[in-house]
């Protein structure tokens, strides 16, 4: 099994689930001795005109008015959640969470993708159904989906 788990992709969006998923792939990357990206995918061109409808939803304002800075926002804080000793890369995608998520996996060769069984995507829920469940089906490396 030594060599089962070197490239590890954690998608994230600031909710607890998805910091559960990192902190799942930083035991993965302890065992494995693989290293971690980070992904954060930023929806905001599809989200913006959908803002009056979902009024009450987990979409921060300042995700409207400023998201590259509140993209950084988010891998900031998931990148203090990685111990010292732990190789991390980050990156910050634009598109649709789901298909991002599972072609930045494939096109970039990870072994494993973790990622949270729920997260803020809200309006992606409404309108798409649960990302987990569609990367789980279409990614071509090993899926754990943390609870």
């Amino acid at each position: 099994m030594d060599g089962w788990y070197k490239k590890i992709l954690v998608p994230v969006d600031g909710s607890q689930n998805s910091l559960k998923a990192l902190a799942h792939a930083v035991a993965i990357a302890r065992s494995f001795d693989a290293e971690i990206s980070i992904l954060y995918i930023s929806v905001l061109s599809q989200q913006v005109p959908l803002y009056d409808q979902v009024q009450g939803s987990q979409i921060p304002a300042k995700a409207l008015t400023n998201p590259k800075k509140f993209a950084e926002s988010i891998v900031a804080e998931a990148l203090k959640q990685v111990p010292e000793g732990i190789r991390v890369h980050t990156h910050i995608e634009i598109g649709e969470p789901r298909i991002a998520i599972t072609e930045f996996a494939g096109q970039n060769g990870y072994d494993i993708l973790v990622i949270g069984s729920r997260g803020l995507g809200t309006i992606s829920g409404l309108l798409l159904g649960s990302v987990s469940s569609y990367v789980v089906r279409n990614a071509k490396c090993a899926v754990l989906v943390a609870k």
